[in-house]
């Protein structure tokens, strides 16, 4: 499953164009996202994708640590991203997601901004 994680994030953040046939691949139609003080439901998540790449030229994943059993994926990662704007930021995020039949149905986020303007500490739920 973490396997399953890491190609989660290289497809549909990293990847620089919004595919959603990548994001049907791997998520649930019944999708929740919980990040920071929001709450997101599949067709929200689908928008903060379609923004990220609007608004994003490079994004690079990092994870620190990574950890599963049967239901669940447990990580801290980095999140290092170029705006279109040529401005750098980078995110620390701890994240567990759930799945379910082979897609991730739940995740519960925390995303803190550790570089870069404050502006962009909401990057995680950005609409």
């Amino acid at each position: 499953m973490e396997d399953f994680i890491k190609g989660l994030f290289r497809d549909t953040i990293e990847n620089k164009n919004y595919d959603e046939k990548l994001i049907d691949k791997y998520f649930s139609e019944d999708y929740v996202q919980m990040v920071d003080d929001q709450t997101l439901d599949f067709d929200t998540f689908k928008k903060h994708i379609r923004k990220l790449k609007d608004k994003l030229q490079q994004v690079d994943v990092q994870f620190s640590n990574i950890a599963s059993n049967e239901t669940s994926v447990f990580t801290k990662h980095y999140v290092n991203s170029i705006l279109k704007n040529g401005e750098s930021v980078k995110h620390k995020v701890f994240a567990e997601f759930q799945i379910k039949n082979g897609k991730v149905i739940q995740c519960d986020e925390l995303t803190l901004l550790i570089e870069g303007d404050k502006s962009e500490s909401n990057l995680g739920s950005t609409l």
